[in-house]
């Protein structure tokens, strides 16, 4: 088996040219094991205090918000084109290698998209604002923050997890298995675990899995397409 996320999976398809292997081919979704959410972060000296403020300010100004990103390939690179896809919002994505939280503190980006796991911190600084959350619901530990979609209806960027086995292995061996890791991510004990990190336990079916792969695919193929977005050599 091979424990596996979203990058892997749907959006390196459409990043990168002449890749040497199709996910889509070798391997069998087992299950979606679970899920967690970013978070759209922003400067305390930006004035928005809502993310209906914050499309409504990148769409009058666009470009003059920057945006932290860990590269054009990342989450919050893609995510950014996905609002800017469905909203016209547009803001200036800047390229780190590492860590720039240290920055959008410092206000020389103005916001962010950060896993959820980073949030608590950054918020405590009292230097940023958070203004909602990427994932189909609000996660625990931080419902009080909304959901974009609650804003844009179908802007969803979840940081997913999975398992998937080689093409070919046997369909009672896919069902046993799928089982089998279905019955971990409803243990009382792994949903808090994962709560604590500000992720949902998801616990699918294989079926599930493969349809969020191919609905997932479809979506960054058209966000990629209508951004124009270069694939990587």
């Amino acid at each position: 088996m091979m424990w596996g996320a979203t990058g892997a999976w749907i959006s390196v398809s459409h990043r990168a040219h002449n890749l040497p292997y199709d996910p889509h081919k070798e391997l069998l979704p087992i299950s979606e094991f679970a899920a967690a959410p970013f978070v759209w972060i922003v400067n305390a000296q930006v004035p928005v205090k809502t993310f209906p403020e914050l499309v409504a300010y990148a769409k009058s100004q666009p470009g003059k918000l920057a945006m932290g990103a860990t590269g054009f390939a990342s989450a919050a690179y893609l995510g950014s084109q996905l609002l800017a896809y469905q909203t016209g919002a547009e803001v200036l994505p800047v390229n780190y290698a590492g860590n720039f939280s240290a920055d959008l503190i410092s206000n020389v980006v103005q916001l962010s998209m950060s896993p959820a796991a980073q949030v608590p911190a950054l918020v405590a600084s009292g230097k940023v604002r958070a203004l909602a959350q990427t994932g189909k619901r609000r996660a625990e530990g931080l419902k009080d923050i909304p959901t974009v979609s609650e804003t844009v209806p179908g802007y969803v960027v979840d940081a997913w997890y999975g398992v998937w086995a080689p093409a070919g292995t046997p369909k009672d061996i896919v069902a046993t298995l799928t089982e089998a890791w279905r019955s971990v991510a409803s243990k009382p004990e792994i949903r808090e675990r994962l709560a604590a990190l500000s992720a949902v336990a998801v616990g699918s079916t294989a079926e599930e899995l493969d349809a969020l792969i191919r609905n997932e695919t479809k979506m960054w193929g058209d966000v990629v397409k209508a951004r124009k977005i270069t694939p990587a050599q």
